[in-house]
């Protein structure tokens, strides 16, 4: 995220002085390709890079200490490096770091950032297609590390859980008491949405899938969407699918059951 920030100011400042990539790939001594990688996230420049990109473009001090400390960013590896995810989630997780919302629609399982360790752990093993023994508790440690975010309010997260989930969970009798109850302890906390979406409703506008939505600060990123299947997951940043999504999703609250008789519809299956 925060090489894609920085690639996006940096393509901003050369379209604002209407310079073309060529010409700035002759300033620093390097491919247009090069560039073109820099603009669009791929790669960061150097600090002499960008150095003498701020002296061409002619920035105060100010946005040279911002766009400095963002490169600095950008070279730290994140914490889930180091987890050994599947490529195609490493993506998702860097951008779920950075993300100031998260909207996620799930049909059948308890979404990933409101799961306790042995329900995490359970859908792993369960998912033994996709997660090797030996990678279970290091996929759940990553899971859990995921949700440290909730803790401190800087996320805001807005979930909307189908019935089905609820059901399922419940059906297991070792996992039912302790995720049900943590379902009701985080939507106790103000960041956090709990919606549960009744049988009742009958068809709605996304009984084909799950899908998650991520919100970026003011002026940094575009939203984008999250799909998972049951061998991978891909990111959509395409702007018309994401406010697609978008819709889907509101109209999937509106037709959800507010916060208090979602409570109870959880509470309910405690008890079976």
């Amino acid at each position: 995220m925060r090489r894609k920030t920085l690639g996006a100011e940096l393509r901003k400042l050369r379209n604002a002085q209407d310079l073309p990539a060529e010409e700035i790939a002759s300033l620093l001594g390097c491919s247009v390709a090069k560039v073109r990688h820099m603009e669009n996230g791929r790669t960061s420049p150097s600090k002499a890079e960008l150095k003498v990109l701020m002296d061409h473009y002619g920035l105060s001090q100010e946005r040279r200490e911002l766009l400095e400390e963002t490169r600095e960013g950008a070279r730290k590896r994140g914490w889930w490096s180091t987890y050994r995810l599947p490529s195609w989630f490493q993506d998702y997780v860097g951008l779920e770091t950075d993300a100031v919302r998260v909207r996620t629609f799930e049909l059948e399982m308890v979404p990933g950032l409101l799961q306790t360790e042995a329900y995490a752990r359970s859908i792993n093993v369960v998912g033994s297609h996709m997660t090797q023994p030996e990678d279970v508790e290091r996929q759940v440690n990553a899971r859990i590390r995921r949700q440290e975010r909730l803790g401190d309010d800087s996320m805001e997260l807005h979930a909307v859980l189908s019935e089905s989930a609820l059901h399922r969970c419940a059906a297991d009798s070792t996992l039912a008491s302790g995720q049900l109850k943590r379902l009701l302890e985080l939507g106790e906390r103000p960041n956090i949405t709990i919606q549960v979406l009744p049988f009742s409703v009958g068809l709605h506008a996304s009984v084909s899938g799950s899908f998650t939505l991520l919100d970026f600060p003011l002026e940094t990123w575009p939203s984008m969407a999250y799909q998972e299947y049951a061998v991978g997951g891909h990111l959509v940043d395409d702007k018309e699918a994401v406010a697609a999504l978008g819709t889907v999703f509101q109209r999937l609250g509106d037709l959800a059951l507010n916060e208090k008789d979602s409570a109870a519809a959880i509470e309910s299956h405690l008890g079976n």
